[in-house]
């Protein structure tokens, strides 16, 4: 929503039209609730309209009990607001118009970090004459949320390759894992970085197996992973293991191993 203020305009009006200023009259109804995420300024922003017996918006001194949870549960925010009517002003957007609404800004610093990207809102409007039931409005992709955890097992840990004839033809050592988690499409991207110990050079693959396994030990994915002409000796750096729907939160172990 883009602010702009009609101060003077709305002052005009009244004198000429006879039409009300907000902030005269009583309130009477609750309106024009909405959340809204600004990444430029690294703030999230409630808004709120109040409406008169007329049906025409005002404004005046309030309190706002404010809850943010994700989708799953989790409450990334709650806090007590106060509202006066300076909070109040002119907001437009291409989906409501012009609306006279109070804007509640909270730092993107003080809400935790959740296990999804949606949520809800839910707003407690109240003051000295007036109080509202609780409502609700919808967060769409902009809550924070966690990174995964992912540990390998055992390492370093030493993989011994064999071929169709059951001789060994290599040795693998993965050292150290690193990974990388896109947070908007929970999607992961794991880089292994060891040393070929040995077995020659060849035109075939060193590969070797992986499962993933969460935090309950179920396998939630598994791969191969194949190096390519590697020489005894040799160190590698391999960013081949991709993983989708990882969980934000959770805890994941990676294991090596051949068959």
């Amino acid at each position: 929503m883009k602010r702009t203020r009609y101060l003077f305009v709305v002052f005009i009006l009244f004198i000429f039209c006879g039409c009300s200023i907000p902030g005269l009259n009583n309130v009477e109804q609750l309106t024009g609730w909405s959340f809204q995420h600004d990444e430029e300024i690294k703030s999230y922003s409630v808004f709120f309209g109040l409406l008169d017996s007329a049906g025409k918006a005002t404004s005046s001194d309030a309190e706002v009990d404010i809850r943010i949870e994700d989708e799953n549960g989790n409450i990334l925010y709650e806090d007590s607001k106060s509202v006066s009517t300076n909070d109040f002003g002119y907001y437009s957007s291409q989906v409501r118009g012009e609306e006279y609404l109070a804007e509640i800004r909270i730092p993107e610093s003080e809400i935790k970090e959740g296990t999804s990207e949606d949520g809800k809102v839910y707003l407690r409007v109240y003051g000295d004459s007036f109080e509202f039931d609780e409502v609700n409005c919808e967060a769409f992709y902009c809550l924070p949320v966690k990174d995964i955890e992912l540990t390998g097992k055992d390492l370093p840990n030493e993989i011994s390759i064999y071929g169709y004839d059951g001789e060994l033809t290599s040795k693998i050592t993965v050292e150290d894992i690193s990974v990388d988690f896109d947070k908007s499409i929970s999607w992961a991207k794991i880089t292994i970085s060891g040393k070929k110990t040995f077995g020659g050079s060849s035109d075939f693959y060193d590969s070797f197996d992986y499962q993933i396994l969460d935090s309950n030990g179920f396998v939630v994915h598994t791969g191969s992973v194949m190096l390519s002409r590697l020489r005894e000796g040799d160190k590698f750096k391999d960013d081949s293991i991709t993983f989708m729907d990882a969980v934000p939160g959770e805890s994941y172990t990676i294991s090596f191993y051949s068959d």
